[in-house]
């Protein structure tokens, strides 16, 4: 069985020949793991942790982006949708914060017709179908982060919340355009890549660790449309819908379920997504990704307690397919490397 038909066995809750896994790391760990196995190629890395999924995507080409050191010696980078990140660099990793929000001052809905949004135009489509031929046995993942996600760069998080409540038509004015553009950049995407991208996977965070950041009925009114238009596109393409969301999101997943989502991820361990109660409440509905606590047990656990709590998560959500195993998050520089290869050492 192939990487893309384990994959697509999984979400579709039929039993693959093993679990199918999924692999993320910033920067530094990759660095670290490849110096450590001598390996000069990431598909070496995949390949020795039996990785399923591979992303792709395409190469931005739009108007010339902002690049210069502020005051304080640190890099400053534009970003396409126009907001600013400062980096610091801290015990090796290197950290972005949002340092200029381009839609801080929107009040009105002609404000928000105003700002300069990204186009689909600004990416080159050709190489997708070359990079998709590359891992033609692999699940293909493609998405950045979503339109919550984005906002939150775009205003501050409290002032977006402000307008959610005061001023509902221009908070849902900036999501619908957000949504305008990913619905034509990835569609562009999906025809780019003739049929083989498996999973689109937006990243939206709807969650603290104690609970959501809003209301369900709020969820509803402001997320829920936008989230079909984009499962309903990516079955359009044959390909699965992956949300990403951090937090204790519980109280969503009815919903998630109801807008068609496949597939969740990545079930940190916070109250309401422990794996027994995912099973109970929504086994066979939806297919779950994730589990193993990069805040807790892959820092400071031992090897063989990562195995254990691997072994948990498997038993538990693995039911004729309905899980892919990975981390809560993508690994840090503080989870040991014994502790990332008995995440992947288990039999699956």
């Amino acid at each position: 069985m192939t990487s893309k038909e384990r994959v697509r066995r999984a979400i579709q809750h039929q039993r693959p020949d093993r679990i199918p896994a999924a692999f993320e790391a910033v920067d530094p760990v990759v660095e670290k793991l490849m110096n450590h196995y001598g390996y000069t190629d990431r598909e070496q890395l995949f390949e020795r942790f039996n990785i399923d999924t591979r992303y792709v995507s395409p190469k931005y080409i739009g108007p010339e982006l902002k690049v210069y050191t502020d005051p304080q010696g640190r890099e400053v980078r534009q970003t396409f949708w126009g907001f600013e990140e400062t980096f610091t660099v801290l015990d090796g990793d290197k950290y972005g914060t949002t340092t200029f929000f381009p839609l801080e001052h929107v009040e009105t809905i002609e404000d928000v017709e105003a700002f300069n949004w990204p186009s689909a135009d600004w990416f080159d489509y050709e190489d997708l179908k070359e990079q998709c031929k590359r891992y033609q046995d692999k699940a293909i993942v493609v998405g950045h982060e979503g339109p919550f996600q984005i906002v939150t760069y775009l205003i501050s998080m409290e002032k977006f919340f402000m307008l959610m409540i005061d001023a509902p038509e221009v908070a849902q004015s900036i999501l619908d355009k957000m949504v305008e553009f990913e619905l034509d950049y990835y569609e562009r995407i999906f025809k780019a890549a003739e049929g083989q991208i498996d999973i689109l996977r937006p990243h939206d965070d709807y969650g603290t660790q104690i609970s959501l950041l809003f209301s369900v009925d709020m969820w509803k009114q402001f997320f829920e449309e936008n989230t079909k238009k984009l499962v309903q596109l990516a079955h359009k393409y044959n390909a699965f819908y992956q949300q990403h969301s951090c937090g204790a999101v519980q109280p969503i997943i009815p919903e998630l379920i109801r807008c068609g989502v496949d597939i969740l991820e990545p079930l940190q361990k916070v109250e309401g997504l422990e794996p027994e109660t995912l099973r109970e409440k929504f086994g066979g509905q939806i297919t779950f990704h994730g589990g193993i606590d990069t805040q807790g047990i892959l820092p400071f656990g031992t090897a063989a307690e990562v195995q254990a709590e691997v072994r948990k998560y498997m038993n538990i959500l693995h039911q004729n397919g309905g899980y892919i195993l990975m981390a809560s998050q993508a690994f840090e520089s503080d989870v040991p490397i014994e502790n990332i290869e008995a995440v992947y050492s288990v039999e699956r």
